[in-house]
């Protein structure tokens, strides 16, 4: 006879690395969407144009782009004779089974 024992492990390791994944891809969309912006504001900031709007523009559309959930009005943008600085900030609330939510917040402060 075998030992039935031994069948218990290999399954809740299984179901564990499960829910690790599944947490896992739940908190990676949104950090995802954060660099992929803050990489991207970076390359706009780095940009030279003679009004901040245009600024405020590329960085609306790229935000929409990524749904990253923040409104036009909400990015600030002032540009020096050196440099262009680009900030804005914003939520995310990522929702798991049973009613359980983690707000994520996220800053972006760029100087370019």
């Amino acid at each position: 006879m075998r030992n039935q024992k031994g069948a218990i492990k290999p399954i809740i390791c299984i179901i564990i690395l499960i829910i690790i994944s599944y947490i896992g891809y739940k908190f990676v969309i949104p950090y995802y969407r954060y660099f992929a912006f803050k990489s991207d504001a970076k390359e706009i900031a780095r940009l030279s144009f003679s009004n901040t709007e245009r600024y405020k523009e590329m960085i609306c559309e790229r935000a929409k782009a990524l749904n990253i959930p923040i409104e036009c009005g909400d990015i600030s943008v002032s540009k020096s004779d050196i440099s262009v600085a680009i900030s804005t900030a914003w939520s995310e609330t990522v929702y798991f089974p049973g009613g359980y939510s983690i707000t994520l917040n996220f800053k972006v402060d760029v100087e370019e």
